[in-house]
């Protein structure tokens, strides 16, 4: 087993997984490949037969509409198997692209099925984490249905807060402005403009890549964020 396999260390938060789960998860992160920022690793339109596991940086999926209109739909950190929402489909429907340069096992969708019939306790993992990023999915569509621009940024710093399993109020947040208005459905100037009323009000401050939150109370506040949607947990299965 590979002692630096982020999705061991991801999977492992849900539930205690023995030797072979381990060697068996660590195996989808053999082929290691490096992606500069910017390179897309998948195209619309590509074969649906491989998935990635993400070891380091961060990536995204991505729809581009016929006038070159963005929507960022996912936000891939490590330990995350990206290209899952293909599974059923011949073709890809979306853009994989690295938002810094990265490190990624591509592998065949094949070696995901044999893994499940190795280890069928790893299916009920799969599906858990499934859950989890459609929940992510959902609540960003309510932000950009339901949530002023203040609000719906407030909310999106909070969620990568918990994601990332920060203990304090600063963490890596390498995501340029026009990616987070593709993400929320917003300008990049309104997201600047947001950001600015953020800083000015003393809840957030950034530099060199990196978020400090300031007032994480009154930004749980402003956003009416609740972290439930993020906590997926196994008690299904063992009931």
């Amino acid at each position: 087993m590979s002692i630096n396999s982020c999705i061991v260390e991801r999977f492992s938060e849900l539930r205690e997984l023995d030797e072979q789960e381990k060697d068996l998860l660590a195996n989808l992160e053999r082929d290691l490949k490096s992606y500069p920022t910017g390179e897309r690793l998948q195209a619309i339109g590509d074969p649906a037969s491989q998935f990635f596991t993400l070891h380091s940086g961060w990536a995204c999926s991505v729809r581009v509409l016929a006038d070159g209109q963005r929507q960022v739909l996912d936000i891939f950190l490590p330990g995350q198997v990206m290209g899952l929402r293909e599974m059923g489909f011949d073709k890809s429907h979306a853009e994989i692209v690295a938002l810094t340069d990265v490190e990624a096992c591509p592998f065949p969708r094949t070696r995901l099925k044999e893994l499940l019939e190795e280890a069928p306790r790893l299916g009920e993992l799969f599906f858990i984490v499934m859950a989890r990023e459609q929940a992510m999915l959902t609540e960003r569509m309510i932000s950009i249905g339901r949530r002023p621009a203040l609000k719906r940024i407030a909310h999106f710093l909070l969620e990568f807060k918990v994601r990332l399993g920060c203990s304090d109020d600063e963490f890596e947040f390498p995501l340029n402005q026009p990616v987070i208005g593709d993400a929320l459905g917003l300008s990049a100037v309104h997201v600047s403009r947001t950001l600015s009323t953020l800083r000015k009000r003393g809840l957030v401050a950034s530099e060199n890549g990196t978020i400090r939150l300031l007032d994480v109370e009154h930004l749980i506040d402003l956003a009416e964020f609740e972290r439930g949607y993020l906590d997926c947990h196994m008690r299904w299965a063992q009931e």
